[in-house]
């Protein structure tokens, strides 16, 4: 852990001289100034140059080449993979010695990524998993599709919206009647993903809407039939073992067992593939809750750390972030990992400098609305949760970026890495005596990215 105080708001530290270079995905590098180099004395104009060619360049560099999010997420598992093998060469032994857990699968937004979207104004139905280009424009208030689909199978339907176009989507039944509805696929995304049983077989009706006059524009949709394999999830499992899950519909809830004795330091991480968004609770041996969370780990994962105040089997429900029908049904393959300890880790201070670098760039892009910057320096787990495939999604999402609070001066930061990742870190600033804010990072291709964030929070514990 690296602590560093900072004497001026974010907003004037990209004028002082940087000590290191920030690396951009695609290429581009921007100068991010170090926290631990506030007092360099270098001619401030010369930062000032610096910075403003750098950042020219990576707008340049944007138009030039738009960042594919579907291509950055495809790329993960290698990226991460180098990553792992080249990140923090002076870290601490545990971390550089941790087992990387399985390169996060992409089974979110962007399936059938690498495929061409076929377009056919004169055809309504759709084909198992082909991607259908479609559009609606002010004289329409819809569009209506079909899909053959038997008694009890589950329907994967996503919707994407280019631009600012807002989809709705709605599965109804052969004779019309609605089956299920959403409308954003999360707080934050405002594509639409429904998963649904089909109660009656036949050609299965799907209605696509504008959310409003404002949201009309160009779409993609894909149908998918789901293979529900057996409930095979729950288990006793060993401290420090790593295992696989799968939450197979919006509804599955997965257990898992293990033993702990009085005293014993523990922590719970279910790290889902990118996109896959899981609720964890823990129960204590007699039955009675302890803890819940939702996205306390990297992303869209659950991370639950406690002392075992009682010997015996303690217990760990896994299911999807909401269990309702039509809303965040986020559902897949997911890795439960129970270890002695902390989840994170102390990291040196070149890491911690580089977490920081990062962390600050993408805060002070968030603050300035410079939507090429966001989606350089935007991991594969932003990329997804926000819906972000070009500069004009950032641009579309900026205006409810800029309604929370992004904070003023930053008074200190604090950098981890992470125990079980080697490529992932954690950066907290602190904007006042209670509020701090967190960045979760993930180094691809030797570049460190942003994959989340959160606001008002307490302080690192």
């Amino acid at each position: 852990m690296r602590r560093q105080g900072l004497g001026a708001p974010m907003l004037e530290i990209s004028e002082r001289v940087p000590r290191a270079a920030v690396g951009m995905f695609a290429g581009v590098t921007l100068l991010a100034a170090s926290l631990a180099a506030c007092g360099d004395d270098a001619p401030e104009e010369v930062a000032q140059q610096a910075q403003q060619e750098t950042v020219a360049e990576a707008q340049e560099e944007q138009q030039a080449q738009p960042i594919d999010a579907a291509e950055q997420q495809q790329s993960a598992q290698s990226a991460q993979q180098e990553a792992g093998q080249e990140a923090q060469p002076e870290a601490p032994a545990q971390q550089a010695e941790a087992q990387e857990a399985p390169a996060e699968e992409q089974t979110s937004d962007q399936s059938g990524e690498g495929e061409q979207a076929v377009s056919d104004p004169d055809r309504d139905t759709l084909n198992e998993g082909e991607l259908f280009a479609s559009s609606i424009s002010a004289d329409d208030t819809e569009k209506l599709f079909k899909f053959q689909a038997s008694t009890g199978a589950w329907l994967r339907i996503f919707v994407d919206g280019k631009g600012g176009m807002d989809p709705v989507v709605t599965l109804l039944q052969p004779d019309g009647v609605e089956v299920a509805v959403n409308d954003d696929l999360s707080t934050t995304n405002r594509d639409s993903l429904l998963i649904a049983q089909v109660p009656v077989e036949g050609l299965q009706l799907i209605r696509v809407q504008p959310f409003d006059s404002n949201g009309i524009g160009d779409f993609i949709i894909q149908v998918q039939t789901l293979t529900i394999g057996a409930d095979d999830d729950n288990a006793i499992i060993a401290v420090g073992t790593t295992n696989d899950g799968r939450l197979n519909t919006p509804g599955d809830v997965d257990v898992f067992e293990f033993q702990a004795e009085v005293g014993q330091q523990l922590f719970v991480l279910v790290d889902g593939d990118t996109g896959v968004d899981v609720f964890a609770q823990l129960f204590q041996p007699d039955g009675n809750l302890l803890q819940i969370d939702d996205d306390g780990g990297h992303g869209l994962d659950s991370e639950i750390y406690f002392t075992a105040d009682s010997a015996g089997l303690w217990r760990v429900e896994v299911w999807p972030a909401s269990n309702k029908a039509g809303q965040r049904q986020l559902i897949g393959t997911y890795r439960v990992t129970v270890q002695e300890g902390l989840p994170t880790s102390d990291v040196n201070e070149a890491v911690a400098s580089d977490l920081a670098g990062a962390a600050l760039t993408f805060l002070q892009a968030l603050r300035d609305g410079d939507s090429a910057t966001i989606l350089a320096l935007a991991g594969p787990e932003a990329l997804t949760i926000w819906g972000w495939d070009d500069a004009d999604d950032v641009g579309r999402d900026i205006q409810k970026i800029q309604s929370i609070d992004l904070g003023g001066e930053i008074l200190q930061s604090v950098s981890y890495g992470d125990v079980l990742h080697t490529a992932r870190g954690r950066v907290y600033f602190q904007l006042s005596e209670s509020d701090w804010m967190r960045m979760e990072l993930i180094q691809l291709g030797g570049h460190w990215l942003v994959d989340d964030w959160a606001h008002s929070i307490g302080p690192p514990s």
